[in-house]
C-alpha cells in the first residue's frame, strides 16, 4: 500500500498482546519489542482488559512509538465466540476502566467454571480475580499442561470447547453499542470470510466501523473478499499481527502501514 508524499509512512500494528492476558511478554516489553522491530504506532489490545500502556508517545531503545489505547472485546453472536478491538483517541473513560475490569473478572469466573468441568485443581488467582489480569483459554490449556493432562499446552484445545468452556455471557452486538458509547473506535478482529458474509448487516447496523482486513498469513482469496465488503459497507480497514510471542517471528514483521493506514489514524484523531 501507498501513501501521500506529503505524510509519512508509518508501520502500524493494531492488535498485540501482553501477558497480561494470553502472551508471553510483560506489556513494557511488548512496546521495547515493537520499538526494535520498526513499530510506529502500537495498539496493545489485551482480552477484555483496560489498557496497560499509557496513551502516548514514548522513546524506547532510541524510537518515537505511539501507543493507542485499546482492548478486545469478547461477545457472543450465534452460539460462537467473537471479538471486537476498540481504539480510543486518548485515555479511556473512567466507564470503559470499570466495564473492563469487570469483564475481566467475569472471564476468571469462567475459567474456574472450565477447571471444575476439566477436574483439574487450578483456579483464578487475585489478579484475575480482581479484574487486573484476564484469563483464556491458553491459561486454561497451561494448568491441563501443568496437571499433566496434555504434554503441552498446544495438546490441550480439543480438551476446550463448549462443553467444557462457557460461552461469554456477553454478545457482540452488545460489545459494539458498549463501545460506541464509550467513543471507541470499533474493528471486527479476525473475522473469517464466510463470517463476515453473514454477519456484516447486523453489526454495522450496530455501529461497527471497522473490519481487520490485514494481518499475516491470510489467503489472498479471503483478503480481497473482506476489502470488498469494507468497501460495501464502507468500514475502515485495520490490520494487526495478533502478537503473543508464542511462536516464531517477531514484532515488526508484520506492518500495516499506507493510506488504509493513514485513514485509520485519521480517523481516530478527527
Amino acid at each position: 500500500m501507498s501513501s501521500s508524499a506529503s505524510s509519512p509512512v508509518l508501520s502500524l500494528d493494531l492488535h498485540v498482546h501482553s501477558n497480561a492476558s494470553d502472551g508471553k511478554y510483560p506489556p513494557e516489553e511488548v512496546l521495547r519489542l515493537a520499538a526494535v522491530g520498526g513499530i510506529d504506532v502500537l495498539a496493545l489490545t489485551d482480552h477484555d482488559l483496560a489498557p496497560a500502556l499509557e496513551p502516548r508517545m514514548h522513546v524506547v531503545e532510541g524510537r518515537s512509538v505511539r501507543v493507542l489505547a485499546a482492548v478486545e472485546v469478547s461477545g457472543a453472536h450465534d452460539g460462537e465466540e467473537l471479538h471486537l478491538l476498540v481504539y480510543f483517541p486518548g485515555e479511556p473513560p473512567a466507564e470503559a476502566v470499570s466495564f473492563l475490569r469487570a469483564r475481566a473478572a467475569g472471564r476468571a469466573q469462567r475459567f474456574n467454571e472450565a477447571a471444575e468441568r476439566l477436574d483439574i485443581p487450578h483456579r483464578a488467582g487475585a489478579a484475575a480475580v480482581s479484574g487486573e489480569q484476564s484469563l483464556t483459554r491458553y491459561h486454561l490449556a497451561a494448568a491441563l499442561a501443568e496437571a499433566g493432562r496434555v504434554k503441552r499446552p498446544s495438546e490441550a484445545w480439543p480438551h476446550l470447547q463448549r462443553d467444557t468452556v462457557p460461552l461469554i455471557d456477553f454478545t457482540f452486538l452488545e460489545a459494539i453499542r458498549v463501545a460506541r458509547g464509550w467513543g471507541g473506535l470499533t474493528s471486527w478482529a479476525h473475522p473469517s470470510l464466510a463470517d463476515a458474509n453473514r454477519h456484516l448487516p447486523a453489526f454495522v447496523a450496530a455501529g461497527l466501523q471497522g473490519l481487520e482486513v490485514c494481518r499475516p498469513g491470510m489467503a489472498k482469496p479471503a483478503r480481497n473478499g473482506l476489502r470488498r465488503l469494507a468497501k460495501r459497507f464502507n468500514l475502515l480497514t485495520t490490520g494487526g499481527s495478533d502478537f503473543h510471542g508464542w511462536w516464531p517471528g517477531k514484532l515488526g514483521d508484520f506492518r500495516f502501514d499506507g493510506e488504509h493506514a493513514q485513514a485509520f489514524l485519521a480517523r481516530l484523531d478527527a
